[in-house]
């Protein structure tokens, strides 16, 4: 499909004149996988919060291509073996008011471009946004609230989600992961806490 620019479009990122779909074409060679431990990140939180704000707040399904295919190349290089990837889900009533989970769209694309399969694993009960509450909160994240939603036929799963910040969503679905049989699990999210720059 041909993108048309958009009179007065701004890229989410930089907020220059958007001339490529989702990002800017100056943003976009700013798309460089990182890692750290058994994570691929694109950045810090200060660097990537508009495309991440879009993402999540303001329907912005054109950034979730340049987004994923970038975090994809970053786990091909880390060299990983996975059998399937998945995402951190969110809870029915967000899915509905926002028509769509950013992780799950991030997730089926870097399962397409990885040709893994995609699987919802894990389902979430409700529980109050996490973007509101202190590091320490959200780092005592109730047990139970990640439940496995089915059997697990794959053990080397990559889980996706838009944001680090404590570790604690990861940790808590990787857990429920684990006890379903996994043997491992790596991670890929846009920006993460362990860049340094917040």
């Amino acid at each position: 499909m041909k993108f048309e620019a958009v009179l007065g479009a701004r890229c989410p990122v930089c907020g220059g004149e958007l001339d490529a779909p989702g990002l800017c074409r100056r943003c976009r060679s700013e798309l460089h996988p990182r890692r750290w431990q058994n994570l691929v990140y694109l950045g810090g939180y200060r660097q990537w919060r508009g495309a991440v704000r879009a993402l999540k707040f303001k329907g912005g399904r054109r950034l979730v291509a340049p987004l994923a295919d970038a975090l994809a190349a970053g786990v091909r290089e880390a060299g990983w073996s996975l059998d399937a990837v998945t995402a951190v889900p969110t809870t029915w009533w967000r899915a509905l008011v926002r028509g769509y989970n950013p992780a799950e769209l991030l997730g089926r694309r870097i399962a397409e471009r990885l040709e893994l399969p995609f699987v919802r694993a894990v389902a979430r009960r409700y529980t109050p946004s996490q973007t509101r509450r202190r590091r320490d909160e959200r780092a005592r994240m109730k047990a139970g609230t990640f439940f496995l939603q089915r059997e697990l036929d794959h053990r080397r799963w990559l889980l996706v989600d838009d944001v680090w910040t404590t570790g604690a969503t990861f940790r808590a679905v990787e857990r429920v992961l684990r006890a379903g049989g996994a043997e491992a699990v790596y991670g890929a999210v846009i920006a993460a806490r362990q860049d340094g720059d917040w």
